[in-house]
């Protein structure tokens, strides 16, 4: 009975071991609740025409973060989104971003409560630290103009087209450039990223629905906090290419071409 149990306790030390060096070598990769697959986009042009996204996965902008206690109706406020890069560019992410909404607020400068005005919000976890420390946020105002958080010119691109009700946002956000307001800047995280086939990064971009003097709904792709690092999606860069051919049809370009 003795060498049984001897044996038994061996062999379940042994298990444990093999059980813990199975799960340390898993790959660390984030599997957040939700993916987007950004493909890429080769020579994009940031003017407001989304053409080269044509077949870009869209998001809808149906989910709220902060502030809100449903999502308001289609004509009050309505958001989508689009992600996608280039290994040519790797340090930049591209954005397209499509808002409908009825009313314009701003009526805040750049840097101070922009959370009360009309404005997009991009925001990642480059490290995939899924803690709030790891966070760095991106803000774009609705009018066009104000930069925000990170945001600077030196590290942002980015047009903004108006009709009517309806905005298009076009963006390409490079981390490794200068950033805005070092409060929420996190300069040191992200500053050396390089997108490659296979990464994945965290991802939050939402939108501030601000009315009456303040922010009325804080809407985007997942629920949950936007300063929740838990409440992110991950965003996977893959090696398809959304190539245009020469009769000016988008196609998809199966692995990367070669440069």
């Amino acid at each position: 009975m003795k060498k049984f149990m001897t044996f038994k306790i061996a062999v379940t030390i042994l298990t444990a071991a093999a059980l813990l060096f199975y799960t340390t070598s898993l790959p660390v990769d984030a599997k957040r609740d939700k993916e987007y697959v950004a493909k890429q986009i080769r020579n994009l042009k940031i003017d407001g025409k989304l053409d080269e996204w044509e077949r870009a996965e869209i998001v809808a902008f149906d989910e709220l973060k902060d502030v809100g206690q449903g999502i308001p109706k289609a004509n009050d406020f309505t958001g989508q989104g689009r992600v996608a890069w280039s290994a040519q560019d790797p340090t930049r992410i591209y954005f397209a971003v499509e808002i409908t909404d009825d009313e314009l607020q701003d009526i805040n400068p750049p840097d101070a409560r922009w959370w009360e005005d009309d404005s997009v919000e991009f925001m990642f976890d480059f490290d995939n630290g899924m803690v709030r420390d790891s966070l760095v946020q991106w803000t774009l105002g609705a009018n066009g103009k104000d930069l925000s958080a990170a945001a600077s010119k030196q590290n942002t691109e980015w047009v903004l087209v108006k009709n009517g009700n309806d905005y298009i946002y076009e963006v390409a956000i490079d981390p490794t450039k200068p950033r805005g307001n070092p409060q929420f800047a996190n300069p040191g995280v992200g500053d050396k990223f390089k997108a490659e086939a296979g990464l994945t990064i965290g991802l939050s971009f939402h939108m501030n629905d601000c009315e009456n003097g303040t922010r009325e709904h804080q809407i985007g792709w997942i629920p949950g906090g936007a300063w929740d690092a838990l409440a992110y999606g991950d965003l996977t860069f893959d090696e398809e290419i959304l190539a245009v051919e020469p009769t000016g049809k988008l196609t998809v370009v199966w692995g990367s071409l070669k440069q």
